[in-house]
């Protein structure tokens, strides 16, 4: 039987994005904002505009994630007065050790799936990561399509 990467890997993808969901609902996250306070965790002072780009979706997408997240006092605002309406976002204690729940809820369970078929996980990952370096580096006006 033929398979399709580019399929494959899209379904893979939507299989993990919903089992993450599944997994974070109860904690009161989505997956967007588990990636957005895995995002500040390490880059602090990020604004909302950094967010979006680094989320892969809208500024206004990224408003109401953020939104949600202050709300929750999770990540907060350490803009000074005079910033206009730029915030410069932080994530706080209690985001922090929501995001340490969350990552060990998540655990390596795809590692494990991949030894359970015979794959290992991390020359799977170097796989991938070639593969993606490869697609972000295509020039404009080759014939080549994704």
């Amino acid at each position: 039987m033929d398979v399709d990467l580019a399929y494959e890997l899209h379904d893979l993808v939507r299989t993990l994005d919903r089992e993450a969901e599944r997994i974070l609902h109860p904690e009161g996250l989505n997956y967007h904002r588990y990636v957005a306070l895995v995002i500040l965790s390490e880059h602090s002072g990020m604004t909302g505009r950094q967010i979006a780009r680094a989320l892969g979706v809208t500024e206004a997408a990224a408003s109401g994630i953020v939104r949600a997240l202050m709300a929750g006092g999770l990540i907060e605002n350490t803009a000074g007065t005079g910033a206009g309406n730029v915030r410069h976002l932080r994530i706080t204690a209690d985001g922090l050790t929501l995001l340490g729940r969350c990552t060990a809820l998540l655990g390596t369970s795809l590692d494990e799936n991949a030894r359970a078929v015979g794959i290992d996980p991390g020359e799977l990952a170097r796989t991938i990561r070639a593969l993606h370096d490869e697609l972000r580096t295509w020039h404009r006006g080759t014939e080549r399509h994704v």
